[in-house]
């Protein structure tokens, strides 16, 4: 991941100084004979400046100010081919290329790109709304058409899941409408916490009250706060005490975590003896 840009800017630190010379040995030789050649050389040395800087702003939009990867990337690569468009513009004005020609073969060139890329661009608009709304993420589990399975690639074009057999089926972000995306279903959580029958009743109503109280501050990533449900059952000398909540499917692992460690605190501070929960999600 480090060598593209390493390579990148190994090029700008030779071809910049590398021009920069040539146009102070021009300055300095007084011989502007070959004028187009030393406008050539400006023109070059602009693109890349502009270039150059372009990729700093865009790095400092991602790691400043979390402005999204895909399509500031994506932004800049637009910027950088008609800054380079723009360049190659100007340099066949430079030799001697009618101006009226290339913009009239400009407008000809772009409606013809433009009726060609027509699908490319309604894809791509589908992949900017895909990631402003930010409805899609790696490993999320996604059902859409005849197909199913784990996200493990995304881009502005496509997304790429794959199934338990390890098959894989990128879809273009403009068929990506009316999926299920099981990560934003809710997930019913039960926690069956396992304590002595000798347990003075008492002290699990004290203790169930410990871990309930509070529970906006402590369950957070629940979108119904857990519930005591009362004894489920009794087994091998142990009281089996159910404790139920809701949450999104990609927040599970974290809801479970906060319960769980919610009644192992309170049992352990009342000094109940506790097994170690039996989890079940549904």
């Amino acid at each position: 991941m480090t060598k593209k840009p390493e390579k990148k800017y190994f090029l700008f630190a030779i071809l910049v100084p590398c021009l920069i010379g040539i146009l102070i040995i021009f300055s300095l030789s007084n011989n502007f004979s070959n004028i187009i050649l030393f406008k050539i050389i400006v023109e070059l040395l602009k693109t890349c400046i502009y270039i150059f800087l372009i990729n700093e702003i865009v790095k400092i939009m991602i790691h400043q100010f979390g402005a999204p990867k895909v399509i500031t990337s994506f932004l800049n690569s637009v910027a950088t081919c008609l800054i380079i468009f723009n360049g190659v513009y100007h340099i066949l004005v430079i030799l001697g290329v009618n101006s009226k020609t290339l913009q009239s073969s400009s407008v000809i060139i772009a409606l013809i790109i433009g009726a060609a890329s027509k699908k490319t661009i309604a894809n791509l608009i589908a992949g900017v709304f895909l990631e402003v709304e930010d409805l899609i993420h790696p490993f999320d589990f996604i059902v859409i058409k005849k197909y199913m399975g784990i996200v493990v690639d995304k881009n502005l074009f496509y997304i790429t899941i794959e199934d338990g057999d390890e098959n894989r089926k990128k879809i273009r972000s403009k068929d990506f409408t009316n999926f299920n995306n099981a990560s934003f279903n809710h997930s019913t959580i039960y926690i069956d916490a396992k304590v002595s029958v000798k347990a003075p009743m008492i002290e699990i109503d004290q203790v169930v009250n410990a871990v309930l109280e509070n529970p906006e501050q402590k369950f957070t990533t629940f979108v119904e706060i857990p519930v005591f449900l009362g004894i489920e059952k009794f087994k091998d000398g142990k009281m089996y005490l159910r404790f139920m909540g809701r949450c999104k499917g990609k927040d599970r692992k974290k809801s479970i975590v906060s319960l769980t460690l919610a009644i192992d605190k309170a049992f352990t501070q009342k000094g109940v003896e506790l097994l170690l929960p039996q989890v079940e999600i549904v």
